[in-house]
């Protein structure tokens, strides 16, 4: 099992970790190079032991040069090499170039790429790096193409080529990895958007490198882990239910008031000492099945205004009059406060005077806020991160494959725990419902939303451990917030 480390870096970040590497470590590139390679050879012999022929695609960069290595070494054990090159070699590196001197002193050969049929049983994909940030031409793309509709097994050294590294975005296609064996530091692109899904297994190594050379840089993103999250405080036997929070949620318009449920059974499992909601009039009956919950109206709002510790406003909330004026006595409100769903509205965000907001968009909805569309949401999600904390002020939770939760002047955190069987409905009022418990026991808005983000997800991991992840559904996640809060106190 290979543990992913806690940061993330950009590209520019990583080619300062390897000129450090060279630096520091005073390791030449030819070492380094030969480790890489040797390391990809290494975990293909791992999981195809019996591997006779493998297919070798090598570019004119650092990772073509990684190629040469990884087919010197399945030369030297008899396996057979079909080696194919594309790209301009007059830009070869001094030390690409030296190992693809080796190659042909071994009296192997390097074909053209001629659109020739793929041998191997295993295809290692050494084109192209992480330095690519530009839209694949024609050639390149049907190159790809081939490697992709090839049944044999697809090995990605550093990072599947087409894939933006900043990103996660294919750049417009990516080789579609089995397993990507990468280097020095992981990237930022690999947990991002699709990178996951190109990535496939995902292995690092260091090249064993000292750990010094990356403590002066600055990390894009630091994964969630039990190490770095906070939870509320160990309760004292002598305890009562006011010192921890009277959440109240505001939500429910008519036929949606499961959304309200959901956020307040989630609040209850995560801690909430009382909780109030207030939804749709006609809606109240539905929720008086939940005996710990106070339901009332939203003609309520002023009363229980005065009461709440903490607000949650959103789920299920609509747009009616009567909802937007829910809104408007919000406004003033200057406690703390998770904006979610129906509510997540830019006029609104602006007016707040809280000023401990939290804001859980997913893709679509980020879009609305900043005037955008979602895909140029998902194109780039730590820009659209920034976005939303520079034009609200608030911590945001952007929802997604790699949640990010961000606040100013912090290095913003990754989720990289769950599933895919997250992907429905009402587990976003789930999870603003934990944030919201969360931070009526003290945690901080940015404390609070990184530790139900990854409580959120360990539930649904936890799920999948016994069933299959596509009936995962949010209730399961709200039955096991308390087993994976024991689990995360316990170590």
């Amino acid at each position: 099992m290979y543990k992913i480390p806690m940061y993330l870096y950009n590209t520019e970040t990583v080619y300062q970790m390897d000129r450090a590497a060279i630096k520091v470590d005073g390791l030449a590139g030819i070492e380094l190079m030969r480790r890489a390679g040797r390391r990809v050879w290494l975990e293909i012999c791992n999981r195809w032991p019996e591997v006779s022929c493998i297919t070798i695609f090598a570019g004119s960069g650092n990772n073509g040069g990684d190629a040469y290595v990884v087919a010197l070494a399945a030369k030297a054990q008899g396996v057979d090499v079909q080696f194919i090159s594309q790209g301009d070699l007059a830009r070869q590196s001094d030390t690409s170039a030296h190992f693809r001197e080796l190659w042909l002193q071994a009296e192997a050969e390097i074909l053209p790429w001629n659109q020739q049929e793929i041998k191997g049983e295993v295809i290692v994909d050494g084109l192209l790096g992480i330095g690519l940030a530009r839209e694949l031409d024609k050639d390149w793309q049907s190159l790809i193409h081939a490697i992709n509709q090839s049944p044999a097994a697809r090995v990605a050294i550093d990072i599947p080529s087409g894939l933006n590294a900043n990103t996660g975005m294919a750049q417009p296609c990516a080789v579609n990895a089995d397993l990507t064996v990468t280097f020095i530091g992981i990237k930022a692109g690999q947990y991002l958007a699709d990178g996951p899904d190109y990535c496939g297994e995902l292995v690092f190594y260091d090249l064993g490198v000292s750990s010094s050379i990356s403590e002066d840089l600055t990390p894009t993103l630091v994964v969630l882990e039990p190490d770095n999250i906070k939870l509320p405080e160990k309760r004292k036997r002598n305890s009562h239910k006011n010192k921890f929070g009277h959440l109240l949620i505001v939500g429910g318009d008519n036929g949606m008031a499961g959304a309200a449920s959901l956020a307040a059974l989630a609040a209850l499992r995560t801690g909430a000492g009382l909780v109030t909601v207030l939804v749709h009039p006609e809606c109240a009956h539905s929720l008086s099945a939940i005996p710990e919950l106070m339901v009332l109206g939203w003609d309520s709002i002023d009363e229980k205004l005065e009461q709440a510790t903490v607000i949650l406003i959103g789920p299920g909330l609509g747009a009616s009059k009567a909802a937007k004026d829910c809104l408007k006595k919000i406004q003033g409100c200057n406690k703390p406060i998770v904006v979610d769903a129906g509510a997540l509205d830019a006029g609104f965000l602006r007016t707040l005077a809280s000023d401990q907001v939290v804001i859980t968009p997913h893709p679509g909805e980020a879009a609305g806020l900043l005037s955008t569309s979602s895909a140029e949401i998902q194109s780039d999600r730590l820009r659209a991160s920034q976005q939303l904390v520079d034009a609200f002020s608030v911590v945001s939770v952007l929802k997604g494959s790699g949640s990010i939760i961000q606040q100013a002047e912090s290095i913003p955190a990754i989720n990289i725990a769950g599933n895919p069987g997250m992907a429905s409905a009402g587990m976003g009022d789930v999870l603003a419902g934990m944030i919201a418990a969360l931070m009526g026991q003290s945690l901080t808005p940015f404390e609070a939303a990184k530790t139900a983000v990854l409580i959120h997800a360990l539930g649904a991991e936890e799920y999948a451990g016994d069933n299959d992840e596509t009936g995962l559904i949010a209730s399961d996640i709200v039955q096991r917030i308390p087993q994976v809060i024991k689990q995360l106190r316990e170590g």
